[in-house]
């Protein structure tokens, strides 16, 4: 955490906003990537804040106008967030070309090594990006001059041993930060006595371990938590379907959708309850378009685009309509099926997907002509849709959205499940 929300954050931001100490001869007049000042860095810091609407609960704390709050408690996960997740899509055209790649080579090798799970071919890419990274970053910004020794912080040449560390042991974002702070705040949430700290900690500790001890020997003193509130659905493999629900089951809305579901099923589409939210087995939750458009925008954190397999194995990034629990016939009898009606996104264009080491994913919503019938276990994750206009590679300049996913969304599958900021206002409807 303190490595990519403090040191990397306060590196990058001190540069592009050219505050950096100077010394002499340098001169920051020739400092040709400090682009973010005055009316630049004004209408970055608006365009991070606007955003705000399309970054789910999940996120935590969506990054505040950096250019107004930046030195007020700025949080560290505001910074990743911020930084390592919406800048490269909004520094695209504003950062000088050579600095907007070198960023986006660190932004990608940071997400690869913010993974709970890496395998050995993502973490060779992490290896090299991060080599490639430093050896560009000493040539653009210090230059080899003495007076820039200073840009060569610690943090710098830390990032070249995080992947070999990982190999020796695990994943960063569960041997390092993330962990220890989790473990010392859960700690100390069991002291109770202000007099002698130590002592008392060291029983708490003790007590936990003796703790784990027997659940380890006896699984039946550990039982599960409740996870599935009432009136919901639990269909399985961590998948819970949550209220609002259709009172009585219902035909599809618009032709689009009845031929989407009667594709999947192989026959007409039969009648279906609707479903407002979804939470998956990462502890996110998803609402559908049925409910979240009933909010205002202003108010509300989107939380209906989600990221989904499909049957041959590909990720797509689709924006979900609706949670269905329809009957499907199957011989001579109905039984039921849990899908959601999605509509999905193009694929990214190629050549900025490209140009940006896999940091940027543009793509368009394609509509009902995008409408499509996926089961319900397909779906990974919640991730945030943000509007943009870009000027591609080709030339063309038009309206597109990028995608932006949670860095260390992975750590949740450790067992400790996400806390989602879900206001739920929607009201729950009992079958009559």
């Amino acid at each position: 955490m303190h490595f990519s929300g403090a040191n990397m954050a306060a590196l990058f931001t001190d540069l592009w906003c050219g505050t950096m100490k100077n010394y002499a001869p340098d001169d920051r007049a020739t400092w040709d990537w400090a682009v973010l000042v005055d009316n630049v860095w004004e209408e970055h810091g608006s365009a991070v804040a606007a955003c705000r609407p399309y970054l789910p609960g999940s996120f935590d704390n969506p990054p505040r106008n950096p250019a107004e709050k930046m030195n007020t408690h700025y949080k560290a996960r505001e910074y990743i967030t911020w930084l390592f997740g919406l800048a490269p899509a909004l520094l695209y055209g504003i950062l000088p070309h050579k600095y907007w790649l070198n960023f986006c080579k660190f932004t990608q090798a940071l997400r690869i090594m913010s993974q709970y799970s890496i395998n050995s071919a993502q973490l060779m890419d992490a290896f090299v990006k991060f080599t490639e990274w430093e050896g560009e970053y000493e040539e653009i910004y210090y230059q080899r001059l003495a007076h820039r020794l200073h840009f060569i912080r610690p943090c710098v040449h830390l990032s070249n041993h995080l992947a070999l560390e990982a190999s020796r042991v695990g994943s960063p974002i569960c041997s390092s930060q993330w962990t220890m702070e989790r473990t010392f705040a859960d700690v100390e949430f069991d002291l109770r006595q202000p007099k002698l700290p130590y002592a008392c900690l060291t029983q708490v500790c003790l007590l936990r371990c003796q703790t784990n001890a027997i659940k380890s020997m006896f699984p039946h003193f550990d039982p599960p938590d409740v996870l599935a509130p009432r009136y919901s659905l639990d269909i399985g493999n961590g998948y819970v379907l949550l209220r609002a629900r259709d009172k009585r089951s219902r035909r599809a809305a618009s032709p689009a959708e009845a031929a989407a579901m009667a594709d999947f099923l192989g026959h007409e589409a039969p009648k279906f309850f609707r479903w407002a939210r979804l939470r998956l087995p990462n502890g996110q939750i998803s609402r559908s378009a049925w409910k979240e458009k009933d909010r205002p925008v202003e108010n509300s954190r989107s939380a209906r685009n989600i990221k989904a397999s499909s049957l041959d194995c590909r990720t797509t990034f689709r924006n979900s309509t609706n949670f269905d629990f329809l009957n499907q016939l199957q011989g001579p009898e109905w039984h039921f099926k849990n899908v959601a009606i999605v509509s999905l996104y193009s694929p990214p264009d190629a050549a900025l997907l490209e140009l940006s080491f896999g940091t940027v994913w543009s793509c368009k919503h394609q509509g009902d002509r995008g409408l499509h019938v996926v089961e319900i276990e397909q779906i990974q994750a919640v991730v945030a849709v943000i509007p943009h206009r870009p000027t591609l590679p080709s030339g063309v300049t038009e309206d597109r959205f990028f995608v932006v996913e949670r860095t260390g969304l992975d750590v949740s599958m450790t067992g400790v499940f996400l806390e989602e900021n879900d206001d739920n206002g929607d009201s729950d409807e009992e079958e009559g």
